[in-house]
C-alpha cells in the first residue's frame, strides 16, 4: 500500500478487509445490523477462502461468531454465495480446465480468457471469482495465475500462491502491480500470449528460488 489519499486505515496483519471494517465499526460504537453483519461475514469468508487460508486467526473466528450473533444466517448466506451459481460460470470453469497449462515441473498452473472467449461464454467479470482456486488445488501446484484479455490490448493478471516462499506480489510488482505475498495482480501490455509468457517466466524464476 502506497499510503495514497489523505486518510488511511491499514492493518497488514488482518486476513480480510471485512475484519478491518468490523473492528473499525466496533471502535466507533456503530450499530451492526443483520444486513451489515451478513455483508461483513461474506467479505471475511471470501477473503479467507472460507476460513482456510493460513493468515486466518483466532480473532477472525471470534469476529465471525459476533457477526452470527448479530443476525447472520450462515446456512442461507452460504447457499446464496456458493450454491446459486449461473450455468455460465460452470462453462467458464470448463474452459479454464481445458485451457489449463502446467509448467515449472507442474508447480505453476495458469489459464487465460480472451475477449472472444468472454463473448462466446457470455461471462461477466464477477464470474471469474474463485475459478483460479481449482488450479491451485492441484497437489503439485505452488502458484496459479489467471490471465484475462481486456479491451484496448491490456491483460489483467490475477495470481495466487499457497507457499509464502513464493511471493506473487513480488512478481506482480515487476509489472507495475501489487497485492500481498499469497494473492496479487497486475495489468500488463498485450498481446495476451506475450504477457502470459513474460509473467510465467518471472514466476518460475521465483518458484525455482525456493529449492
Amino acid at each position: 500500500n502506497g499510503r495514497f489519499g489523505t486518510r488511511a486505515h491499514i492493518d497488514a496483519t488482518s486476513p480480510a478487509t471485512g475484519q478491518i471494517v468490523f473492528e473499525f465499526l466496533r471502535s466507533v460504537g456503530a450499530e451492526i445490523t443483520p444486513a451489515i453483519a451478513a455483508n461483513l461475514f461474506a467479505a471475511i469468508s471470501t477473503d479467507t477462502g472460507s476460513f482456510q487460508y493460513p493468515n486466518t486467526t483466532a480473532r477472525t473466528f471470534e469476529v465471525a461468531a459476533e457477526l452470527i450473533r448479530a443476525g447472520v444466517d450462515v446456512g442461507s448466506l452460504s447457499q446464496a454465495m456458493y450454491e446459486a451459481q449461473p450455468r455460465r460460470r460452470l462453462e467458464l470453469l470448463r474452459h479454464a480446465l481445458n485451457d489449463a497449462q502446467f509448467i515449472c515441473d507442474d508447480k505453476v498452473a495458469s489459464f487465460a480468457l480472451t475477449q472472444a472467449d468472454v463473448a462466446r461464454l457470455g461471462v461477466i467479470p464477477e464470474d471469474n471469482e474463485g475459478i483460479i482456486a481449482h488450479l491451485r488445488a492441484v497437489d503439485s501446484v505452488v502458484a496459479a495465475v489467471f490471465f484475462e484479455e481486456l479491451e484496448g490490448g491490456k491483460v489483467r493478471v490475477s495470481s495466487r500462491s499457497k507457499d509464502r516462499r513464493v511471493d506473487v506480489c513480488k512478481v506482480c510488482a515487476l509489472f507495475g502491480g501489487g497485492g500481498h505475498a499469497l494473492a496479487a495482480g497486475a495489468r500488463m501490455a498485450g498481446p495476451l500470449e506475450v504477457a502470459r509468457e513474460k509473467f510465467l517466466n518471472a514466476l518460475c524464476d521465483e518458484v525455482r528460488g525456493i529449492h
